[in-house]
Parts: C-alpha cells; sequence; structure tokens
C-alpha cells in the first residue's frame, strides 16, 4: 500500500511541477497571449501517468528481488508459461470483452455519455494533439503500464501472497486492489473492469506465471485504443 501511496504521490507531483512550468512558461515567454491559450492536453496528463507507472515498475524490480532473495524471476513469479491453449483461449475472451463493451457504447450512447461525464477514460484518451505526444502516450498504454501493473498486482504481491494464502484469496485481494486504483478516476469504473481483472487473475493463476497475464493486459489497451482511433 505504501508503494501505491508513493506512485500517486510522484502522479500529483508531476501535475503540479508540469502546471506550475507552463503557467511559468505562459508568463515569463508570452505575457500577451490570448486568454483562451492553453497547451496541447496531452503536455497535463502524460508526465503524470508516466510518473505513477514508473514508480510502480521501480517497485516491481526492488521488490521482486528482496522477494526472490536476488532473483528477479523468483520474485516476480515471472516463470515458464504453462497451458498454452488455455491462455490463447483467455486471449481471445479479453479482445471479446473489450469490443462487445465498446459496442455497448456504441448502440446506447446515453450509456456512454454517462460514463464519459463520471470517468476519464484513462485507456481511450483523446488521441489528438502533436504526433510526438500521441506516440508517446500510446506506448505508454499498450507497453509501459501494463508490464508496470502486471508486475506490480500479479507479479511480486500476487508472489508474496500466494506464499501465505490459497489461490483465490490471493486473486482476490490483488484483484480488487488493482481495481480500487482505477476507481480513484470513477466509480463506475469498476464494475467495467472486473471482466478484465477476472481474466487476468486467470491467466496468472492457470499460466502459472506473470508473462501469462501481461499479453492480455496489453490486449485489452491495445484493443481499445484501435477501435477508438478507427471510430476516429
Amino acid at each position: 500500500m505504501l508503494w501505491l501511496l508513493a506512485a500517486e504521490f510522484a502522479a500529483a507531483a508531476a501535475s503540479f511541477l508540469i502546471v506550475f512550468l507552463l503557467v511559468s512558461l505562459r508568463t515569463i515567454e508570452i505575457p500577451h497571449a490570448s486568454p483562451g491559450w492553453l497547451p496541447d492536453p496531452l503536455a497535463y496528463t502524460l508526465p503524470a501517468t508516466v510518473a505513477l507507472q514508473a514508480t510502480l515498475l521501480f517497485a516491481d524490480l526492488r521488490q521482486g528481488r528482496v522477494l526472490g532473495h536476488g532473483s528477479l524471476a523468483a520474485g516476480l513469479g515471472a516463470g515458464p508459461v504453462r497451458r498454452h491453449g488455455l491462455i490463447v483461449v483467455l486471449f481471445v475472451l479479453m479482445i471479446a470483452w473489450v469490443v462487445t463493451y465498446i459496442t455497448f457504447l456504441i448502440r446506447f450512447q446515453s450509456v456512454a455519455s454517462f460514463i464519459a461525464h463520471d470517468v476519464t477514460p484513462t485507456p481511450v484518451l483523446a488521441m489528438t494533439g502533436r504526433p510526438a505526444l500521441i506516440v508517446l502516450r500510446l506506448l505508454l498504454i499498450v507497453f509501459l503500464a501494463p508490464v508496470a501493473e502486471e508486475l506490480f498486482f500479479r507479479g511480486w504481491f500476487w508472489t508474496a501472497l500466494g506464499r501465505f494464502w490459497s489461490v483465490w484469496p490471493t486473486a482476490l485481494c490483488t484483484g480488487g486492489i488493482w481495481l480500487a486504483l482505477h476507481g480513484l478516476e470513477g466509480a463506475v469504473r469498476v464494475p467495467i473492469l472486473l471482466p478484465s481483472a477476472i481474466l487476468l487473475s486467470l491467466a496468472r493463476y492457470y499460466g502459472g506465471s506473470v508473462r501469462a497475464s501481461i499479453p492480455l493486459h496489453m490486449a485489452n489497451n491495445l484493443t481499445a485504443v484501435v477501435i477508438q482511433l478507427a471510430a476516429r
């Protein structure tokens, strides 16, 4: 929990810093800018998200080595993947769930409007602005976030709890805290992400390795981004 608090603090500090710098630049360099002047919207969100995920990744590497007594793979639960056929099925189910969810939103605009009003759509943030920032955002969504979060929740945290608890309490605790973290962006995100949390936990358990859940998390985020870009 302290690592999660540290990650949230890093995100808040990064947001404060970027806002402070942007305001300072506006005051110093363009004092006569129009009242409606605003920087690229991604400039506000990228530093905070990078700071949060980087803190989680640092925690993964540090705690993994401690838990594995020097062996990062052992501490992160990153052994060989078992039951490849079942993992492929779960992979397909993950993509199917994201497609079904977004199709539902397209079909029922009132629901989509409610979610858009009450939730910050982190995995499908508007892909507008400078190309370099868009590419960085895509890399963050599709690669860094899934790796950092999986190594944290279903990596060393799952491995540590698994030494004292059976599999289902371990899955419930790691998945529940993962949902709670995303629920900070809006309570309605919890039921939306619940199927994804279940599929990720199943992949981690039956695959016997965090290397089984990482591709599912990447598929979840990538599918959402691809559909959004296609729609635009």
